[in-house]
């Protein structure tokens, strides 16, 4: 056995310590708690608030962001009015507001579409996120794609896209095409009517789906699960025909005349037809108020002056009515 000189003993045992303690701390993180007990990076956040109207005078209005939650509803006016909620959490005050900081909102508008690109500059966007609320014109063109966050599109009856990896979406009084498609989360939408010429497409690879229809859509169903059910409640489809497939299966119908096409696909979930309620009043879900933005555990909430680029541009004419020859963005 070796016997080593006290201080060279004593100079290794620091020497495994420091390495132990470095290995410990580098696999800490600041963790904390949201109010209905979910884990979440960073226990001080810091957010502001932008407010930017536009009238999109028939163009696609499109969000083009990365985290965080999207409340849409439409409405009677001729612009869109919407409110981003910039969020940053750290472990202090300060790296809060240099994660909220790092959040950038911007626009462009041409002839054809205007988008809002909400971007992170830090390396990790687990720390930053944007909320988004507000009323579109109900018929406005609508596209969302971002990586996380629940969607909730209410009373807008324009064609809407949605593109995401994990979350849920919620679509209420649906009237046109519909092409949503997540990795993760369930999906759910309401039509108080289907056009003939309608296209409604629902996918999601991990995640129950669940599809509200008039008893007098005329409307073409094909429907597959890889693992789960499919159920129809409410409704009279003809034609129908079902063919299992591994845990789950395929299922094709008609309902009417088939004229629109509605599919709809699960790799894991069960789907769901089901009569919609078409009366005033009568689309499932909470109501218009729950779609303000989600209360969260702020413990800093800062007031500092958003930056130069993201406040409203007030140099702008104000048009009177829609023109697409006007200023995209009109004073907040």
């Amino acid at each position: 056995m070796i016997r080593l000189p006290l201080p060279v003993f004593r100079l290794l045992v620091a020497v495994l310590l420091l390495l132990v303690g470095g290995c410990q701390s580098a696999e800490q993180t600041d963790v904390d708690r949201a109010p209905d007990g979910a884990v979440q990076l960073g226990a001080v956040e810091a957010t502001d608030t932008l407010s930017r109207t536009v009238a999109p005078s028939g163009r696609p209005l499109v969000l083009d962001g990365f985290r965080g939650a999207v409340s849409i509803r439409g409405g009677d006016d001729a612009t869109a009015d919407l409110t981003f909620v910039r969020r940053g959490r750290g472990d202090t005050p300060e790296t809060a507001r240099a994660a909220r900081d790092d959040i950038s909102i911007s626009e462009s508008g041409s002839q054809d579409t205007y988008t809002y690109t909400l971007e992170s500059g830090r390396q990790s966007m687990a720390y930053a996120a944007v909320d988004v609320t507000g009323t579109v014109p109900r018929a406005t063109t609508l596209r969302v794609e971002q990586v996380s966050g629940p969607v909730t599109i209410d009373g807008a009856t324009g064609p809407l896209t949605v593109r995401q990896d994990h979350g849920p979406v919620t679509i209420r009084g649906g009237a046109a095409s519909v092409d949503v498609s997540v990795q993760n989360g369930d999906l759910a939408a309401h039509f108080q009517t289907v056009p003939p010429d309608a296209t409604v497409t629902l996918e999601t690879a991990n995640g129950d789906v669940t599809l509200h229809l008039p008893p007098d859509a005329s409307a073409r169903l094909d429907a597959q699960t890889n693992a789960g059910a499919i159920r129809t409640d409410g409704l009279s489809p003809t034609n129908e025909r079902f063919n299992p497939l591994d845990a789950g299966g395929r299922y094709r119908a008609e309902m009417g005349t088939g004229e629109a096409s509605i599919e709809v696909r699960t790799n894991n979930g069960t789907i769901r037809f089901q009569a919609a309620d078409t009366t005033q009043g009568g689309r499932p879900g909470p109501p218009p108020d729950t779609l303000a933005v989600p209360a969260s555990d702020t413990t800093v909430t800062s007031s500092d002056p958003a930056p130069d680029s993201l406040r409203p541009d007030t140099t702008a004419p104000t048009p009177t009515t829609p023109d697409p020859t006007a200023p995209d963005t009109l004073p907040s």
